[in-house]
């Protein structure tokens, strides 16, 4: 390929249509037509002699020479704009976008407030989260997202990501004001026998608190607790335990927060069914480590929660 003939601004839209996989949404995104948008996709079908994006039943999707291209794409916009503009980041200016990935309980919990500050100080910046269930690192290691916040640990194989310890949680059990534990006093030994709602977001099928009830002796090693609903992700839990007689185990923000102007409950958990407080991290790979944009968002989180 002649570098020469290449058009730096196609590979702009390349960046749009890479991470909305739709020439429409890209379209919008960039604030132009999708005609226009079209056409610089058939120029760059032809500069990568690739189809890049292919339409199937459920839309366009990459292929595999466009997922390698993905993986670069940003680093080399972002080099180019550090090239042009120098390391600067004015957040009253700045028009960029800040992408986030965690589940909707920590997002629920943490971002707020990082929004309100961001909408004050960078009205222009534009914030993109992701709540959709998934390895919760991927983001990171792909270079698709700035920031995660996840309570899990990466592996050891992620040499390349930094962490900040923003805040530790506790957790609630939820249910239906109707349901026959609500207003009783909860032990393992009536709790044992409950019927539970599953969050599995990663397909594993063991509730979060059944180790304890096996370490008291209520359960052996061959008996589960009652799961008959599961869900993949933590939206719908709250319809079904005010509708049902499932109980939730969640965490303590997310289980209050739903539970308002609902026929729900929370509820303590029995001290000797707790488990220890899980600890909540603002994630970051090294690629972002040093970007002006992403030190001034790692800023605003230890001004918000005192960590450093």
């Amino acid at each position: 390929m002649n570098l020469g003939k290449v058009d730096l601004n196609l590979l702009v839209v390349l960046k749009h249509l890479l991470e909305e996989k739709h020439v429409s949404n890209a379209a919008l995104a960039m604030q132009t037509s999708q005609p226009s948008v079209s056409r610089s996709l058939q120029k760059l079908r032809l500069m990568f002699e690739d189809e890049l994006l292919v339409r199937t039943t459920h839309g366009y999707e990459f292929t595999p020479k466009a997922g390698q291209l993905k993986q670069d794409l940003d680093n080399i916009l972002q080099g180019l704009e550090k090239f042009v503009n120098g390391d600067q980041f004015d957040p009253q200016q700045s028009d960029q976008t800040v992408r986030f990935f965690g589940l909707v309980p920590q997002v629920n919990w943490i971002l707020p407030p990082l929004l309100k500050q961001i909408r004050r100080q960078a009205p222009n910046l534009i914030v993109d989260v992701d709540t959709i269930p998934k390895r919760h690192f991927d983001g990171l290691n792909d270079g698709s997202v700035h920031f995660v916040l996840s309570n899990l640990a990466p592996s050891n194989s992620d040499q390349n990501l930094y962490r900040m310890f923003l805040k530790s949680r506790d957790f609630r059990l939820l249910m239906s004001s109707d349901n026959p534990l609500a207003h009783e006093k909860l032990t393992p030994e009536n709790l044992r026998y409950a019927h539970f709602g599953q969050i599995s977001l990663q397909g594993g099928k063991n509730l979060s608190i059944e180790p304890r009830f096996r370490e008291l002796g209520l359960l052996d090693k061959h008996e589960k607790l009652s799961t008959p609903v599961m869900l993949s992700n933590f939206n719908a839990a709250a319809s079904v335990a005010e509708q049902t007689d499932l109980i939730f185990h969640l965490p303590t923000p997310f289980a209050e927060e739903v539970a308002t102007s609902r026929a729900l409950v929370t509820r303590e958990v029995p001290d000797a069914l707790k488990s220890p407080y899980q600890d909540t991290y603002l994630y970051w790979h090294k690629r972002f480590h040093s970007d002006p944009m992403c030190l001034w968002i790692r800023d605003l989180f230890r001004q918000i929660y005192h960590t450093d």
